[in-house]
C-alpha cells in the first residue's frame, strides 16, 4: 500500500504541472466540467493578484483576503454558466464590483468620505476629475456646515482628528453617551445629504 501511496502522489504532481502549461481558456473549458484541479491552479495563478489589488484600494489585509476569497467562491459557483474570453479582465472588473458593494455598505464605518484627499492626490486627477473631487469635497463641507455646532464639533474631532470617543468627552468635559449621540445624529445626516456623490466618489476610488 505505501508503493501505491508513492505512486499517487506522484500521479497528483505530474497532474498539476501538466495543468500548469496549459492557458486560461483551457482552465476554464476544464472548469466548465467541475474539474476540481483545473479551478486551483486558476486559484494559484490569480489569487494573489487579485488580493494585492483589493489591499493596495481598500487599505485592509482582512477585507482584502476575504473579498479575493468571494471572487473565486462566486467564480467556482457559476463555472457552468460564465463565458469569460479574457480572464484576467473578467477577475479585475468583477473584484472592482465586489470592492463597490463593500465599500458602499461600509461607506461610514471605514472613515473613507472623510479621507479623501489622502486616497485622492490632486496631481493624480486629470481637470475633469480633479472639478468633480472638488465639488465632492465642497459638499461634505457644505453639509458639516449645517450640522449644530457641538455635532461638528464632535464630528471633527473624531473624524479628521481621530480622536475616540473617550478622549472628546474628556476634552469637551461631556458624557460618552452625549458623543456617542452627537456621532450618530453627524453620520446619519451626512449619509443622507451626500448620498448622490458616493457613487462618483466609489468610482475615482476604485479607477
Amino acid at each position: 500500500m505505501k508503493h501505491f501511496g508513492v505512486y499517487y502522489n506522484f500521479v497528483d504532481k505530474f497532474c498539476l504541472m501538466s495543468l500548469q502549461s496549459l492557458t486560461d481558456t483551457e482552465l476554464l473549458g476544464l472548469l466548465r466540467n467541475d474539474d476540481e484541479q483545473a479551478f486551483r491552479e486558476l486559484y494559484d495563478r490569480y489569487w494573489y493578484k487579485m488580493y494585492v489589488t483589493a489591499h493596495r484600494k481598500l487599505r485592509r489585509k482582512d477585507v482584502a483576503e476575504e473579498l479575493a476569497q468571494e471572487l473565486f467562491v462566486m467564480l467556482w459557483q457559476k463555472r457552468d454558466s460564465l463565458r469569460i474570453i479574457n480572464l484576467p479582465a473578467f477577475l479585475g472588473v468583477s473584484l472592482k464590483n465586489l470592492m463597490i458593494d463593500y465599500i458602499r455598505r461600509n461607506i461610514q464605518e471605514e472613515h473613507y468620505l472623510d479621507q479623501l484627499r489622502q486616497f485622492f492626490p490632486a496631481e493624480t486627477f486629470s481637470t475633469t476629475e480633479a472639478v468633480q473631487l472638488n465639488e465632492l469635497t465642497d459638499a461634505i463641507q457644505n453639509a458639516l456646515a449645517q450640522l449644530p455646532e457641538k455635532t461638528r464639533e464632535v464630528f471633527i474631532l473624531n473624524r479628521f482628528e481621530h480622536l475616540t470617543i473617550r478622549e472628546i468627552a474628556q476634552r469637551l468635559n461631556l458624557s460618552e453617551k452625549t458623543i456617542e449621540y452627537h456621532l450618530a445624529r453627524s453620520t446619519t445626516f451626512l449619509r443622507q445629504n451626500l448620498r448622490d456623490f458616493v457613487t462618483v466618489w466609489v468610482l475615482f476610488f476604485l479607477s
